[in-house]
């Protein structure tokens, strides 16, 4: 690591220590998807796991198919296997022709991702007792998911379709605000670079000199957090995350720790993750 990254990891390492020091004898998986936010996740962790003592798989669902041309996997995957990190590249039974004749592709692309994560805990059979869930969301998407509500359902008319629509949309996303969930299976979902600014994420990756996706989406300006994420980079915003979590507390019903956790891993996995 350069010193810049070093100390990235040092400050980082400090606020997450007591997950840090959870992952020892668990089954860790890293939903690995090739983007800034993952790769981040995947540089931090890469060095906790030899501080800490926890083993790790990385998986990648390779879907939508068009992001991920043999030229990118390769370079990716090179860049990591030399640091001795091993990426499992799974490939998603499903082509890209299910977006290109949906309205809503963005929505098609995270079911059929999701199907695929559930499908590859069934197939492999994990301790759901030991198994952890990483994945790499990051302030930017929580300050975009706060701002969809607030359109979409607070200041809708009343039993609109975009109203009903914003209100389960935020009940599938709000799970997403908490670092660490435990459910009652046992089943575990970390989130660590949640406290993450998109300009901090930019400026470790290119630091580090490390690939990423480079094929943008077709689909990504249908996908409002991604029109936001715009806006918020043109303005240079940076945001805190109690902040944001307060406001989602206080002003749009956030859901509790303990009715998300109390689901079942079927209806989590297949519906809500």
């Amino acid at each position: 690591m350069s010193p810049d990254i070093d100390s990235d990891y040092i400050t980082w390492k400090r606020s997450q220590a007591g997950a840090l020091e959870s992952l020892r004898d668990k089954q860790v998986w890293i939903l690995f998807s090739g983007g800034k936010d993952s790769s981040l996740a995947l540089q931090l962790l890469f060095a906790a796991s030899k501080e800490f003592k926890f083993e790790f798989e990385v998986l990648c669902g390779t879907f939508p198919r068009h992001r991920y041309t043999m030229s990118v996997v390769s370079r990716i995957d090179t860049f990591w296997k030399d640091r001795g990190v091993k990426i499992h590249w799974h490939e998603v039974n499903e082509s890209d022709d299910s977006l290109e004749h949906d309205d809503d592709p963005c929505v098609v692309c995270q079911q059929t991702r999701r199907r695929g994560l559930y499908q590859l805990t069934s197939n492999r059979s994990p301790d759901s007792e030991k198994l952890v869930l990483i994945t790499a969301y990051t302030l930017w998407d929580l300050v975009s998911y706060c701002l969809e509500c607030v359109t979409a359902v607070e200041f809708a008319e009343p039993g609109t379709e975009h109203r009903i629509a914003g209100q389960m949309r935020f009940a599938e996303v709000g799970q997403r605000f908490y670092p660490l969930l435990k459910m009652e299976s046992g089943l575990t979902i970390y989130r660590p670079v949640l406290a993450y600014n998109t300009q901090e994420v930019v400026r470790i990756i290119r630091a580090a000199s490390i690939p990423i996706l480079s094929t943008p989406c077709r689909y990504a300006q249908l996908r409002p957090k991604r029109v936001l994420e715009t806006y918020f980079e043109s303005m240079g915003l940076r945001f805190d995350y109690l902040q944001v979590l307060r406001f989602a507390e206080r002003c749009l019903n956030l859901p509790s720790l303990k009715e998300i956790e109390s689901m079942s891993d079927e209806r989590f996995l297949t519906r809500t993750f």
